[in-house]
């Protein structure tokens, strides 16, 4: 039955007069519901869906059924369709915020509270709003103060961790055909990989927050130990939130070591705006800017900025699939002005995650990157031109509160016009995480 009782009667928007079978079938619902039989009133009106789904008040009353039977997803999506007919039917949108509420999207039920309480409602009704929006605030103080810390461990194997080439024979400028050295053709490995690392969310004044991180991980390929290195990421960021908008400015540090050495440091800047239009639905931009540095090969020291947009939908099934694109481009230039190094770049990245059985959850993401460099290799007497495509699959299953397994597969293809950057690489690991 509804929580939330408004003095003001619901509209007859559907014309349906006393006796119409519409009006019989909602009747028996409300009593199974005053009974306490809650499935058996969602079962009957979900069985009439195909005759009266679009009605305002069947989609109501089958809303409410559904979600009194324990299916918040159905609940919405009745709701969703009496508020598309009547955007003020107060009653209809109090009770979508419960549903948002029991599927776990409390920012988009408190933003649907906060629409009911800015209107003239019976004070009853708005003491009860006041209590869910101060449970909704104490669960989200709790939860943006509480530090995530984990410690993350990896085994696995690389089919060409040196990104050796597809080429078995390269040309030169003048003509020569020469066959690569060993260590520029591909290189097969196991590896072991560990991670330790923490982020924490703190609110501060007013809408504000402060985000924080730290990462450290290291990876150790047997086969090629040349190759092992070690990867240090901080980051530091404040967070803006207001309606349906979020905003977060931040600032990245990298360094990378390759064989003990230091091989590549990266100081960043980004800026990142979503807003949610509405509980399955969110939009985005964002701009980053990296200078790159090489301790070894100043040559290669440079400049990178990029923008692009998001969205993200979460898709009407069972298994709550969530379909997420990027799109992106950008420019890198050196800093020596160091033609075929400087490239402009653009890349797509299709993603879908899913709930799959016995408490897994899957994924799969197709990413294509276009690379095109300004100016011809010396050494080959071409310019490059990258078309890099990959395939990622994975899943996730928690073990217990603390531990979490995640199986990972990779394929990757990036067809270069020269001959040393063409290459294949597919990569399988296993990884187990551990939540202090």
């Amino acid at each position: 039955m509804p929580l939330l009782a408004f003095a003001q009667p619901q509209n007859n928007l559907s014309g349906a007069s006393v006796s119409s079978p519409l009006t019989e079938l909602l009747e028996r619902a409300r009593k199974l519901q005053d009974a306490g039989e809650h499935k058996t009133a969602h079962s009957l009106l979900a069985d009439r869906s195909a005759l009266f789904a679009g009605v305002p008040e069947f989609d109501y009353r089958l809303g409410i059924a559904a979600l009194d039977a324990g299916l918040p997803g159905q609940a919405i999506l009745a709701l969703e369709r009496v508020l598309l007919v009547n955007p003020n039917n107060l009653q209809a949108r109090a009770e979508i915020a419960r549903a948002y509420l029991a599927a776990g999207e409390t920012e988009a039920a408190r933003r649907q509270f906060e629409l009911v309480a800015t209107q003239q409602i019976p004070a009853e009704v708005r003491r009860v709003i006041d209590i869910y929006l101060a449970g909704i605030a104490r669960a989200e103080a709790q939860s943006d103060n509480q530090t995530y810390v984990y410690a993350e461990f990896g085994l696995g194997y690389d089919s060409n961790v040196n990104f050796g080439s597809q080429s078995s024979q390269w040309q030169l400028a003048d003509g020569t055909a020469v066959t690569p050295l060993a260590v520029s053709q591909p290189r097969s490995s196991t590896f072991l990989s560990s991670t330790i690392g923490a982020s924490g969310l703190k609110p501060t004044s007013g809408n504000w927050a402060l985000i924080y991180g730290a990462v450290l991980s290291y990876r150790s390929t047997p086969s090629a130990h040349t190759l092992d290195q070690v990867q240090m990421d901080l980051n530091l960021a404040a967070r803006h939130r207001t309606g349906c908008h979020e905003s977060v400015m931040q600032t990245q540090y990298q360094a990378l070591r390759l064989d003990q050495a230091a091989f590549r440091n990266a100081v960043g800047l980004s800026g990142q705006w979503r807003c949610d239009l509405n509980a399955k639905t969110q939009v985005g931009a964002f701009v980053q800017a990296f200078d790159f540095t090489f301790p070894n090969q100043a040559v290669r020291d440079a400049r990178r900025l990029s923008v692009g947009l998001t969205a993200s939908r979460l898709l009407d099934h069972s298994l709550q699939p969530v379909l997420v694109a990027n799109l992106y481009v950008g420019h890198e230039s050196t800093r020596a002005n160091v033609p075929q190094l400087d490239h402009h770049f653009f890349g797509v990245r299709i993603s879908l995650n899913a709930r799959l059985s016995e408490g897994w959850r899957g994924y799969s993401t197709i990413s294509w990157e276009s690379r095109d460099f300004q100016g011809a290799e010396p050494l080959f007497g071409v310019t490059r031109e990258d078309r890099q495509t990959e395939l990622r699959l994975g899943a996730e299953k928690a073990l217990s509160k603390q531990w979490t397994i995640a199986p990972q597969l990779s394929v990757t293809r990036n067809a270069s016009t020269l001959a040393p950057n063409d290459f294949r690489r597919t990569q399988a690991t296993l990884f187990a995480r551990y939540r202090f």
